[in-house]
């Protein structure tokens, strides 16, 4: 008689769907998952960058742009097998963006470590989606204002609409991944917004894996939280005015702009936020509307209420205004806030 293969949930996305509280939460309650039966091979989001991503030729920003580096992958299905849990969970929502070749790897992987992949896909609609994202392209030296954006986005042009795309459209996620798993071990979970509900992500991705979402750990607040519309332009011409100069990503910009500036030297939330104009609000329905009717007929299994990826109208609201004062206003905080933070760092 033969062992019976676990299942392995590999999440997978989207990004800016409750992902970084999600994972926050499962890193800080390994051992809690552990009594309800969860196993977490990757701990932390440097474990899965040196475990997972950058074997299968993952870079920052650039995403899923290099060769496969058989040595490092070859550690991976002895990471799962050593792994205790009656089931196993691992959360990257850079792993939206994976390439064919990349799958196929994933998918020989696992089968060699003897577990049975589950994929799942958490989603929001685009009303969120889309602003989301901007600030989160902004912390990737986006230069673009938010209405070209949008616009780039609505025509699929350009690199930032070509990645929003790749890591935010279900259907072509789920196309990719769907050649390692079937619908029967798909999971759509639509991740009601975080001021509704705070606790959903947990709660669902419980239901879906099978443990108690109490025993997770919540971080205290939101722990990737948006900038208002000043904010945003803020860091857009900061992006502007630099340019070429931080060439390297991880090594300067990340240290130099990244980190800081989101983690204290821009103020969060302290203008209005930034909206779906309702110029835009028609395209995002009928998109959304044929992906609702794509992912039903397909069968996957869907968790939450699948129609809200179709915003209505009280989602799309006209772009807040801002003049140059508050600009500059922003700007000159920013700076004295970047000048402690260096001052700080350098009394370490």
């Amino acid at each position: 008689m033969t062992d019976q293969r676990r299942p392995l949930y590999l999440h997978v996305g989207c990004s800016k769907t409750g992902t970084s509280s999600l994972q926050a939460g499962l890193w800080m309650s390994v051992e809690a998952l552990a009594a309800e039966g969860i196993g977490l091979p990757f701990v932390g989001r440097p474990a899965h960058i040196g475990g997972l991503l950058r074997p299968l030729g993952w870079r920052p920003v650039a995403g899923f742009a290099g060769e496969h580096r058989p040595k490092a992958l070859r550690q991976v299905p002895a990471t799962i097998r050593d792994t205790a849990g009656a089931v196993l969970l691992a959360s990257n929502e850079d792993l939206a963006e994976v390439r064919p070749e990349d799958v196929a790897a994933v998918a020989g992987l696992l089968d060699e470590a003897g577990v049975d992949l589950h994929v799942v896909l958490t989603v929001r609609d685009w009303a969120q989606q889309l602003p989301s994202d901007y600030q989160q392209f902004l912390k990737h030296r986006l230069a673009e204002s938010y209405p070209d954006f949008l616009d780039n986005v609505r025509d699929r042009r350009g690199e930032w609409a070509e990645q929003f795309w790749r890591r935010q459209d279900p259907v072509d996620i789920l196309d990719r991944w769907g050649r390692a798993a079937d619908p029967s071990r798909t999971h759509l979970v639509v991740v009601p917004s975080y001021s509704q509900d705070p606790d959903g992500v947990f709660t669902l991705m419980g239901s879906v894996v099978g443990f108690d979402s109490a025993a997770v750990t919540r971080p205290k607040g939101s722990v990737n939280a948006s900038f208002g519309v000043v904010e945003s332009e803020v860091f857009r011409r900061l992006n502007l005015a630099l340019g070429d100069r931080l060439p390297d990503y991880k090594r300067d910009y990340t240290e130099a702009v990244r980190k800081p500036f989101a983690h204290g030297v821009l103020a969060r939330s302290a203008s209005p936020r930034l909206t779906l104009p309702p110029e835009h609000l028609g395209w995002v329905q009928d998109l959304a509307g044929r992906t609702v009717a794509t992912i039903r007929e397909r069968g996957y299994r869907v968790h939450g209420d699948l129609d809200a990826l179709v915003p209505d109208e009280s989602k799309a609201r006209p772009l807040p205004s801002y003049d140059e004062a508050a600009v500059a206003e922003a700007s000159i905080t920013a700076l004295a806030n970047y000048a402690a933070h260096v001052g700080r760092s350098r009394s370490v």
